[in-house]
């Protein structure tokens, strides 16, 4: 079957990767398919540590079908970088999604470099840690004016009344630079904030392969989160603050994948000032509409707290808080900290989920083949945990939780056209295939299911 136009200019536009320099040429659907098959042989050949045997061969092809054909289909962020260079050296890029308490400069810095990478970051401010400066600062910003590309990491320069910090021009360099701001406490008179090494907007990565965004946005939000720390000045961080910082480093990037949620246990002293922080927030904080903001319920809450939440989102639009039962997460999930932009993930403190799908109205008919396609494709995903996370930025303690969770999910899609949609005894049958997919190929690896 022919895909509609819609689907192929979705696919052109977010999938097929450029092929030359000047972005003129780009991969058909067959050779994305051909480059995330590429990089599932790689991560199974990795990971048995030996090459594969014909069997394991023939189901790569049985997945590059089905994939070809449209029923099953890999994560967004494999389908854009798989096998490419920077997927075999920042493995992160292959998730869409992740969440982390911030409470350190290194989480800052892990949550703005997952933000580079196109993974969606979930996060819970935590107080403690994170101070503003030493005292208030003159804040100065130079703008890139360059043509090209710059040099790709940071340099700092310290007299007794200025620090200056260069930033570089990658993405190391840029979410080295968010912890080097935050760690300054030096107390000078004047800190510069150095963009000139940015390349301009509108060129290409070749490693990535999306769009430069230039220096506009991220001098911006590196000025108003040095404005923030210069208002707390001797203070430690509300909750409320780390949470315009992660949402100004939300700003930098010119794509959708920069996605957040934000979470706040609703007993929290600041709960009610974050349940109302998008309240007219495009006068004061536009940055704010960069996540989603929930509140977690670690017991069930009254009538009477839930009848006065509700007041308070109608008074702020309608829309936000968004509610989660964390007491029944903590239940299903006991590494349960968070969840991913889209919320539909128990995510523990430092980690990630990275879905497959399958398009169940293309197997009406076709019993046998949907049960095939279910068992591959939670094989598929288990590979895509398979990954070293030591990528010299993120924290160990990502790859030491990607270890032993693996987390794995199988979506579904198609469901309206699907012939058994009302039947929950074949949804149980599938989801029991999808269990048997992930844990036969665990099995076979020798890792934890």
């Amino acid at each position: 079957m022919t895909p509609s136009t819609r689907a192929q200019v979705i696919t052109r536009r977010t999938y097929n990767r450029p092929l030359n320099d000047e972005g003129t040429i780009f991969e058909t659907w067959e050779d994305t398919v051909d480059r995330v098959i590429d990089h599932q042989r790689w991560l199974w050949e990795r990971a048995k540590k030996s090459g594969l045997s014909l069997v394991n061969l023939a189901e790569l092809e049985e997945l590059r079908q089905l994939m070809l054909d449209r029923k099953v289909s890999v994560s967004g962020r494999t389908l854009w970088l798989g096998g490419t260079d920077i997927s075999k050296t920042r493995e992160a890029s292959q998730f869409n999604c992740s969440f982390g308490r911030i409470e350190t400069v290194h989480d800052v810095v892990d949550a703005l470099w997952l933000l580079l990478q196109g993974c969606g970051v979930g996060f819970e401010p935590v107080v403690g840690n994170l101070n503003g400066f030493t005292k208030p600062v003159e804040i100065e910003a130079i703008r890139s004016t360059r043509k090209d590309k710059g040099y790709a990491y940071n340099t700092t320069y310290q007299s007794d009344s200025t620090y200056r910090l260069s930033v570089g021009d990658s993405a190391e360099a840029w979410a080295k630079a968010a912890g080097k701001l935050l760690a300054m406490k030096t107390p000078v008179d004047k800190i510069v904030l150095d963009f000139s090494m940015i390349r301009p907007a509108g060129e290409r990565l070749k490693g990535y392969g999306w769009i430069s965004s230039g220096d506009e946005q991220i001098s911006k939000a590196f000025v108003a989160i040095a404005e923030l720390l210069n208002k707390r000045a001797g203070q430690l961080l509300t909750r409320m603050d780390i949470l315009d910082i992660l949402n100004w480093l939300g700003t930098v990037l010119s794509s959708r994948r920069s996605a957040e949620i934000a979470v706040m246990p609703e007993t929290s002293p600041e709960a009610e000032e974050f349940m109302v922080a998008k309240k007219d927030h495009w006068i004061d904080n536009p940055q704010r509409a960069q996540s989603n903001n929930s509140v977690l319920f670690y017991s069930k809450p009254t009538k009477e707290r839930l009848t006065h939440i509700f007041d308070l989102m109608m008074d702020a639009g309608g829309s936000e808080p968004g509610f989660i039962n964390a007491e029944a997460a903590l239940k299903r999930a006991p590494w349960f900290k968070g969840v991913n932009p889209c919320a539909e993930i128990l995510l523990g403190n430092k980690s990630f989920c990275n879905l497959v799908e399958v398009d169940l109205g293309k197997f009406n008919g076709d019993a046998k083949g949907l049960g095939r396609a279910i068992f591959l494709a939670a094989r598929a995903n288990y590979r895509q945990t398979c990954v070293n996370l030591d990528d010299g930025i993120l924290q160990r303690s990502w790859h030491e939780l990607n270890e032993f969770l693996r987390l794995c999910g199988v979506g579904l899609t198609g469901i309206v056209r699907w012939q058994f949609r009302d039947n929950p005894i074949v949804f149980r049958t599938i989801r029991d295939l999808a269990h048997d997919g992930a844990d036969s190929i665990a099995d076979e690896l020798g890792l934890p299911r």
